[in-house]
């Protein structure tokens, strides 16, 4: 029963979305993989301009270096955070917006590499916990299924939202260097306001 479906995720989803930690989780997270679906998209056009390579495979290489690092900030996230102290979590998540505006001018492979290993990193270290702490959460409210449900719903809007927002840039002739550069002061910010309102719940 298509209605009796669509209550249950909007009661799920005002549920979560008034409970402080989840809510910090849900949006916390969505903003990490709408940096990430965008960033993939963004090096496509990047590559060839800030790198002069036009080889189609960097691009996946380079997105290959950014899964490197988000597997080992997920395991020091493992050892360094727990439930208790998730508010750890927020420096990573600043310096994903930081390295990525560093990342926008630079010209060698050799530090894009580092810098895009360092981006997974922070983003590794920022979002497995916030995974855990909205699995928690969702677990002891709505139940993990209708949470996960919510946490998708929450990440595909980001995502459309940014790579929205990109494809706008691009039509409007914005050079790709910049379009990067803003995109990180965006994820920059948004973390920022979202890491005033957590400490200032506390």
């Amino acid at each position: 029963q298509p209605s009796k479906l669509v209550k249950e995720f909007v009661s799920a989803l005002s549920t979560l979305s008034f409970n402080k930690d989840a809510r910090f989780s849900l949006i916390g997270s969505s903003i990490f993989w709408g940096a990430g679906s965008t960033l993939r998209l963004l090096l496509v056009a990047w590559v060839p301009v800030a790198l002069s390579i036009n080889d189609l495979s960097m691009p996946a290489n380079l997105s290959g270096a950014v899964a490197i690092g988000i597997a080992v900030g997920a395991a020091l996230a493992a050892n360094l955070v727990s439930l208790k102290n998730i508010n750890r979590v927020l420096p990573a998540g600043l310096l994903i917006g930081v390295f990525i505006m560093l990342f926008a001018h630079t010209t060698s492979l050799i530090v894009a590499i580092i810098l895009l290993v360092l981006v997974g990193a922070a983003g590794g270290f920022y979002v497995v916990p916030l995974n855990a702490l909205l699995q928690e959460r969702g677990h002891e409210t709505v139940g993990a299924g209708n949470a996960v449900a919510v946490q998708n719903f929450f990440e595909n809007f980001c995502m459309l939202t940014l790579i929205g927002l990109y494809i706008v840039l691009q039509k409007n002739n914005v050079p790709v260097i910049s379009i990067a550069f803003i995109f990180g002061g965006i994820i920059l910010l948004s973390i920022g306001i979202l890491s005033f309102k957590r400490l200032r719940q506390k």
